[in-house]
């Protein structure tokens, strides 16, 4: 069964219309490109939390969206982590009780304690999201979404509201982990798909104008040190 998410959709919104093909392989797979490209809009249609006019999607040979033959798995049911750009904890929840949410929807064994321990934020347990920091709350929330073993992980400019220093620790966190499964990480900023690496795409104006590697994020790079006016 092959661990990787396969979209081609279209999305027609008043004025603007979303659409393009994409392959996500396991490890990190960086949308980038400029507010109002349509990236946050791929991630919706993957986690079903969007239904576009056209389209069909399969994740890990499972089909998840077929709009010709009127298929579309509801997002409860696609096992897909999500990470916000503003953690989406539940305030009236510890982190412990914010943990054993997710954990109630696993199939495995894993205990918070397991990952606590794992993930490195073991004495956080009975603290609320309000009581820890930024950085803080956003492992936490990573590691939420990774506790029911999910299929893939989608996130959506998790690191925009985190100082540099935070942002590169939490990076370094993701990095660590070793994941198995596709990550559809979406970002304007390519110092953060730089850290990330991995497979990149490029949307601007709805729709996916360029994919490839690191070499990709350097040429970008490359063009906002020499100042262009039509890089981001």
């Amino acid at each position: 069964m092959a661990n990787r998410i396969h979209l081609t959709f279209r999305k027609v919104f008043p004025g603007a219309t979303i659409e393009g093909e994409f392959v996500f392989e396991r490890g990190f797979n960086l949308i980038l490109g400029p507010s109002g490209a349509g990236k946050t809009t791929v991630l919706r249609v993957i986690s079903g939390l969007e239904k576009p006019e056209d389209g069909h999607m399969t994740c890990c040979g499972e089909v998840y969206m077929d709009t010709k033959k009127g298929v579309f798995l509801p997002p409860q049911k696609r096992r897909i982590g999500i990470v916000f750009q503003d953690h989406n904890l539940l305030p009236h929840l510890t982190v412990r009780e914010n943990i054993e949410f997710a954990l109630r929807k696993s199939e495995g064994s894993l205990s918070v304690e397991d990952l606590m321990e794992r993930f490195g934020i073991r004495g956080l347990e009975d603290r609320y999201p309000h009581q820890i920091s930024g950085g803080e709350r956003q492992r936490v929330a990573i590691i939420r979404a990774l506790a029911y073993r999910p299929r893939a992980l989608v996130m959506d400019e998790p690191f925009s509201s985190l100082d540099f220093d935070t942002k590169f620790r939490i990076i370094e966190f993701l990095k660590s982990l070793d994941l198995n499964i596709p990550v559809v990480l979406v970002t304007h900023d390519p110092f953060e798909a730089y850290m990330l690496a991995g497979r990149v795409f490029v949307m601007d104006r709805g729709r996916k104008v360029k994919e490839g590697g690191r070499e990709i994020v350097e040429e970008i790079l490359n063009l906002l040190r020499a100042g262009s006016p039509g890089s981001f």
